[in-house]
């Protein structure tokens, strides 16, 4: 290379491939380290929590036989070092251990459990998204007018209902009122399609029109900023009319909120499902949780921790990808 190339060559050119390969890496170990740290958390508070676990599950009348044996189960009879290596140890052979309460393998468990949740969750976002497009968009298209003072109304006064509430509400209607639909239970869609969508229906509408709000909210706001934007402008300078812009030209940037909120509902969904997974007697994730919180079950519950960590730095990492794909100034800012 001469010398003038050198000189031509633009400062910092040479550092490019590392900051390209620490751009990428940076997400990915940071997801590694938080997971890492959540799994820490959930093997070490056993260990670390005031009291007796085992007194705590059976009760003041436990024998010591029963004691020991629960200890056992749960590796207190050894350092917390040594059971937490363990446990990473058999996790990384798909051994998360035993339940507590029944005995059963609790990877059996959440391979049946997981399908179930994650079938509610993706119903429910469905629900949640085929309500707040047409309606954020209709918003947009005439802010201000009736439809639009409509909207951001009822947006308001349903985030106030609570889930619970919902969720008796289409039972009643649904189940009491019409008997169209069956109040609780659960049918896989293997057994039987038409009876899985049939008990689907109530849990997935209560999941999704507490979401609809909040998705129609966040997606009313940000179409209404991208149309202020200068390449909005010059495109109705040509004649594009507000209806073609907003499919053709705001709708895809101003998705980006969106897909922040559908990967944080990933994370979060453990936490809804718990309520309506009880309310509609849905065998899922969320309703194994709180059975396995009531029982003090601690295998469970450190097995369901780390799966639902999984979900959230795997969904994390999803959505950072896809903004890069709906938004590319975004992967061009961190080269």
């Amino acid at each position: 290379m001469t010398t003038a190339a050198v000189k031509a060559a633009p400062p910092g050119a040479a550092h490019r491939p590392a900051a390209r390969l620490w751009g990428a890496a940076g997400p990915v170990g940071r997801a590694g380290a938080a997971l890492l740290l959540v799994t820490l958390g959930a093997l070490w508070l056993p260990h670390v929590m005031p009291g007796s676990p085992a007194l705590a599950a059976l009760g003041p009348t436990a024998t010591p036989e029963q004691v020991t044996a629960y200890e056992a189960g749960l590796g207190l009879d050894d350092n917390v070092f040594t059971a937490t290596w363990r446990w990473l140890g058999d996790a990384l052979h798909g051994d998360l251990g035993h339940s507590l309460t029944s005995g059963a393998a609790v990877t059996s468990e959440l391979a049946d459990r997981i399908p179930v949740t994650l079938e509610l969750f993706l119903a429910g976002q469905l629900v949640a998204l085929c309500i707040a497009l047409p309606v954020a968009l209709l918003s947009a298209w005439r802010p201000g007018g009736k439809l639009d003072r409509v909207a951001t109304a009822g947006a308001f006064v349903w985030l106030a209902v609570p889930g619970f509430v919902l969720g008796l509400l289409l039972i009643w209607l649904a189940a009491v009122q019409l008997r169209i639909l069956p109040a609780t239970g659960w049918t896989p869609f293997t057994e039987d399609p038409v009876e899985n969508l049939r008990h689907l229906v109530l849990p997935a509408l209560t999941l999704g029109l507490t979401e609809a709000a909040v998705f129609t909210r966040t997606l009313r706001g940000q179409l209404l900023d991208t149309l202020d934007q200068t390449y909005i402008a010059a495109a109705r300078s040509r004649g594009m009319g507000t209806g073609r812009l907003l499919l053709r030209r705001a709708l895809r940037p101003s998705s980006l909120p969106l897909v922040t909120l559908i990967g944080i509902g990933i994370g979060t969904s453990l936490g809804g499902s718990v309520l309506v997974e009880t309310l509609f007697a849905v065998p899922g994730l969320g309703s194994f949780a709180a059975g396995a919180i009531n029982a003090r079950d601690f295998p469970v519950i450190q097995a369901v921790v780390v799966v639902s960590a999984t979900a959230v730095v795997a969904a994390t990492l999803v959505v950072d990808l896809l903004y890069r794909t709906l938004d590319p100034r975004i992967a061009h800012d961190h080269r």
